[in-house]
């Protein structure tokens, strides 16, 4: 038989090991390792963490691990053990000046696992497959943009599912039971919702072009009490790659994002910049199934 193959992701090769032998036991085997960066534009808000395939015997006898050859075990523990040092250096104050994660050592290091494992590291996952619109009772889908996108998205995720309801906030106007700006007024969307059996979709509307920080922060500060079950963001491709980062990434702080919803492909020569935010994209109106190039 076969060994079984499967992959976890953590923050920190420490914790992915004690999740393994806690969860699988001392037999479970690390045979390939990847410290994955994703999104950012320009360098702002890009995010890390490991990936690890953990392999597990078919059977108990002690020559089922050999499908892994014995030097490539030792090395694979070898060098996570020095990437744990080298993590741990990274947060010791006495000791940043010996080594940092963001050095090119710890990304040598890197490197050298990933070859050590004999396998070839994924291509980078610029084009991933927004997901399917939550569409439950009950569900709160936030879709958060500028002035009226984030309405014209809204409606479009409605109908690509058949069936939900739109509510507004932010910026957008609106009274009464079709707003949802705060934790109260999404409880009472919920309700609505299991009430008639589908799902709630807010558009949440920032306000239009460059925003005082103030502004912009009292805008969203609402946002992560909503709770909401799926997130997605309105980009509008033609606009500037720094304005966009700028309210994208005040968002992203505020609630966690699932997906963009992406506009005026037509209206720019570089639609890509939108891949370049990290998160799965799809172009309203029309399929996207690769990148936006």
């Amino acid at each position: 038989m076969e060994p079984n193959r499967f992959q976890l992701e953590g923050a920190t090769l420490r914790e992915l090991k004690a999740r393994i032998l806690a969860e699988h036991g001392p037999e479970a085997t690390i045979v390939a390792a990847e410290r994955v960066t994703v999104g950012g534009i320009r360098g702002f808000f890009a995010r890390q963490h490991y990936e690890v395939t953990v392999e597990m015997p078919a059977r108990r006898p002690l020559h089922a691990r050999d499908s892994v050859a014995l030097p490539t075990r030792l090395g694979i523990a070898a060098l996570l053990d020095d990437a744990d040092e080298a993590e741990a250096r990274a947060h010791d104050p006495a000791a940043a000046d010996r080594l940092s994660t963001g050095s090119d050592r710890f990304a040598a290091l890197m490197d050298e696992l990933t070859f050590a494992t004999g396998g070839t590291p994924p291509a980078a996952a610029k084009a991933r497959v927004a997901p399917a619109v939550l569409a439950g009772a009950g569900d709160l889908v936030l879709v958060v943009g500028q002035a009226d996108d984030a309405l014209a998205a809204a409606r479009s995720l409605v109908l690509a599912v058949g069936s939900g309801e739109v509510r507004v906030g932010g910026a957008l106007p609106g009274e009464g039971n079709e707003r949802v700006d705060d934790r109260r007024g999404a409880l009472a969307a919920r309700a609505g919702g299991v009430a008639q059996g589908h799902g709630i979709v807010v558009a949440f509307a920032l306000g239009r072009g460059a925003q005082p920080a103030g502004d912009l922060a009292r805008q969203v500060a609402s946002l992560g009490a909503m709770e909401p079950d799926q997130t997605w963001l309105v980009v509008d491709a033609s606009r500037k790659a720094d304005d966009t980062a700028r309210w994208v990434r005040a968002v992203s702080d505020a609630v966690p994002i699932d997906a963009v919803v992406a506009v005026g492909r037509e209206l720019t020569a570089s639609p890509a910049t939108v891949d370049d935010l990290g998160f799965p994209v799809r172009w309203l109106g029309r399929p996207a199934p690769g990148p936006s190039r």
